[in-house]
């Protein structure tokens, strides 16, 4: 069983890996449009608290190692570690492991609050990296408001409703392999 859960868990890291890069290749102002969060939920009720934070984790250290893997300019390095936006990546390992811990197999309820406070972590992490990069770091004086408006109200909508299909689909590949 933990040889699946590793083979899975390589899977998951790959597709977020395309993913990232499949933004890069298309568009880079269709991030708000990104199926990211859909994998990063989709992950913890797949794999699990600890798979789902390590396929992210893997992910994350393949984009500092160099692969051009995230999805904004320069797409890799440790140099991302400065942008803005970085604190999002690094929530994406904390809202894996947030909703595998709360999900409970084959439970539709546990699925969608794990989902919930998956989106919360990631928002949490993401904007507040993005506060502190941006007043600290850059000098551009900002208020919490303000990075709300910059990184919470623009994106919000959509990532609910890719939190359902996360939902969906996650619940989806739980019930069918249980039935294999």
């Amino acid at each position: 069983m933990k040889t699946r859960k590793m083979a899975m868990t390589s899977v998951m890291a790959a597709l977020m890996c395309l993913a990232g890069m499949l933004i890069h290749w298309v568009s880079p102002g269709l991030v708000p449009f990104s199926v990211l969060p859909v994998l990063v939920f989709m992950s913890g009720i797949i794999l699990g608290a600890e798979y789902a934070a390590m396929a992210m984790l893997v992910y994350l250290v393949l984009g500092l190692f160099g692969l051009p893997v995230f999805s904004s300019a320069p797409f890799g390095g440790l140099g991302y570690i400065l942008k803005p936006t970085f604190g999002f990546l690094l929530g994406n390992v904390v809202a894996a492991y947030v909703v595998g811990r709360v999900y409970r197999e084959g439970s539709l309820r546990s699925a969608i609050v794990g989902v919930l406070l998956g989106l919360v972590a990631l928002y949490l992490c993401g904007l507040t990296y993005l506060y502190v990069i941006l007043h600290w770091m850059l000098h551009r004086p900002t208020s919490i408001a303000g990075v709300l408006m910059i990184g919470f109200v623009p994106f919000i909508l959509g990532d609910l409703m890719k939190a359902g299909v996360a939902v969906w689909i996650g619940q989806e590949v739980v019930r069918r392999r249980q039935s294999a």
